[in-house]
């Protein structure tokens, strides 16, 4: 083989490594553990006061085989077994500052399945967040669930099923510790996500996306702020953990799909 052969093959092989699922992998790192587990999913869709569903069951069929995707590396997968209509449409409008969210579980949650519940809103103060999970809660068999904003949080090429269920398998935001976490890496293990190869993430709850991301330039990460130490700001604008939008969403890293496959395999229980 001549050198130029051997170099391509090379490079094309490194390509292959650093795009992989949109981040930078280490393939010196251990094999991720394979769960080799189909989770079955009820979706359950509050029906607004007129009877209307206002989603459709192919949205959300769609939304799981989108995670399904993510999902792969650590060998999970997930498919609808049900869907139910809950025709009580107070729930449609979820108020989570009273008890709804916990009725909502005991009249309606069904046992060693993942619940996703899909209603109109659920209070939420800003329009990027399109639902809420309990977090690392695949190991509650009797309780919980994931709830989902209809609408274009669940429309084609949305990342928030497969968001929240990051949630579900005890992923944190990105963003966690409120620009706590350094540039350098030196305190990721205690605050941020926790998880030290997804970079410090700025991103405050409350503020524009557009400040942060140019989708216009190939997601682009345009905010010049800088951390405690005065380095500047680099995250993956394309995990699916962060808060940036969906279009830019493609992967998960080592460490995170590690976290959730032990989350679930450490369980003492495990689901159906």
């Amino acid at each position: 083989m001549n050198t130029i052969i051997r170099f391509s093959l090379f490079f094309v092989l490194f390509l292959g490594a650093f795009f992989a699922n949109g981040q930078e992998l280490d393939t010196r790192q251990a094999p991720l553990p394979c769960v080799d587990k189909t989770f079955s999913v009820v979706a359950h869709i509050v029906l607004d006061s007129l009877g209307e569903p206002n989603i459709t069951e192919q949205e959300i069929t769609d939304a799981i085989v989108t995670a399904n995707t993510a999902f792969e590396p650590i060998c999970i997968r997930f498919e609808v077994c049900e869907f139910r209509n809950i025709p009580n449409f107070q729930y449609d409008d979820l108020d989570r500052q009273t008890t709804e969210w916990e009725e909502l579980q005991v009249k309606y949650h069904i046992s060693r399945r993942i619940n996703m519940f899909f209603v109109n809103d659920f209070g939420a103060t800003q329009p990027y967040v399109c639902g809420f999970a309990g977090l690392g809660d695949i190991t509650e068999l009797n309780r919980s669930g994931i709830v989902i904003r209809k609408g274009d949080c669940i429309e084609p090429g949305s990342k928030t099923v497969t968001h929240e269920l990051g949630h579900y398998f005890s992923l944190l935001h990105t963003f966690e510790g409120n620009r706590e976490e350094l540039v350098n890496g030196d305190n990721c293990a205690t605050t941020g996500d926790l998880i030290c190869d997804t970079p410090a993430d700025p991103f405050r709850v409350g503020d524009m996306v557009v400040d942060y991301v140019n989708v216009d330039q190939g997601c682009r990460f345009i905010l010049g702020d800088q951390d405690p130490n005065g380095e500047y700001y680099a995250p993956h604008v394309g995990n699916y953990m962060s808060y940036y939008p969906s279009s830019c969403a493609c992967g998960f890293t080592y460490e995170q799909y590690l976290k959730m496959a032990n989350t679930y395999l450490d369980a003492p229980e495990k689901m159906w």
